[in-house]
């Protein structure tokens, strides 16, 4: 259902260099349900059950096949590019999942869906802003959203020298030089990550006058990752042509032009945006309830994350 008349020859040309990567990197890792509800809490798997979902960049289908198997009535995935193979491939036999190629931009759809999320996508878009209002447009009159994105609080490195190199060069070598280039650098991430993020954390945690090292947060968690997890990380960051980082207060703004009341906006891992909104006043209030008990220590069934 792609038109490509109607499609950014930026967004095209994205959602065919991630193909490459999901159909190098086509694993479903039994991690990855944890690393999905830590980027789209408060909302928990039990959010999914009997409603009609969304997906905005559905990748290999590995968020679809979680929400299908959380009793999700359906689940329409979506991606502009051939990773709809590896999704289908992964989900399409689910009788509540269907993968669909379409433009976020230009979606097939009427407002029905009672939620839509979209993690790791709209930053990745040629108008972000355009691909969340176009999402947010499908939902029913008491329908919620979600969306995760690259934070441009604490990001500076990214943004002045790993956007310059992604645009120039790394985005536009054959698929082979970028595996092997991606290699080379995950290779000091990843022993970085076990050996050196990940103890110093629990070391912070237990001895708080310990200084924090810079995006220790995030190096510790994906360290519950291995080598392959994150070689498939630093590719996903080369291959793209765009990375766009959203400030909060962009973010915020977002919401407000699509007319949702103003979002529970969370920052995870002091790098990225977490961002939930409903039309369902009750919905919205107990997504506020959950993370203000996050924030005082209670008892909640999700993974940690740093919020605000």
């Amino acid at each position: 259902m792609v038109l490509e008349k109607l499609s950014s020859s930026t967004d095209l040309h994205t959602g065919r260099n991630f193909a490459i990567a999901w159909k190098v990197f086509p694993r479903l890792d039994e991690r990855y349900k944890k690393q999905f509800l830590d980027w789209i809490f408060p909302v928990d798997a039990e959010f999914f059950q009997n409603k009609l979902v969304f997906e905005g960049g559905c990748g290999k289908g590995r968020h679809a096949r979680i929400v299908s198997a959380s009793k999700a009535r359906a689940v329409f995935a979506v991606d502009i590019g051939e990773a709809v193979d590896i999704a289908y491939r992964h989900v399409g036999h689910e009788p509540n999942v269907h993968v669909i190629q379409a433009d976020i931009a230009n979606l097939p759809f009427e407002p029905i869906f009672d939620f839509a999320f979209s993690v790791g996508v709209l930053h990745h878009l040629d108008k972000p802003k355009e691909g969340f209002l176009s999402i947010a447009s499908k939902l029913k009159s008491d329908g919620s959203i979600a969306v995760w994105v690259y934070g441009q609080e604490n990001n500076w490195w990214l943004i002045y020298l790993v956007n310059p190199f992604r645009k120039a060069i790394t985005s536009k070598l054959p698929p082979k030089v970028l595996l092997v280039l991606s290699a080379a650098l995950a290779s000091p991430v990843y022993l970085w990550a076990k050996l050196v993020a990940r103890p110093w954390q629990r070391l912070t945690e237990r001895h708080r006058f310990l200084p924090h090292l810079y995006y220790q947060e995030y190096l510790s968690y994906i360290a519950d990752f291995d080598f392959v997890e994150i070689y498939h990380i630093v590719f996903d960051h080369l291959v793209t042509p765009v990375a766009f980082y959203v400030s909060r207060d962009c973010l915020q703004e977002w919401f407000e032009q699509s007319g949702l009341p103003e979002p529970v906006i969370r920052w995870h891992n002091k790098n990225s945006w977490t961002a939930f909104s409903s039309l369902n006043r009750q919905t919205l209030d107990n997504m506020k309830e959950r993370l203000k008990k996050r924030a005082t220590g209670g008892n909640l069934a999700s993974a940690s994350g740093d919020d605000r």
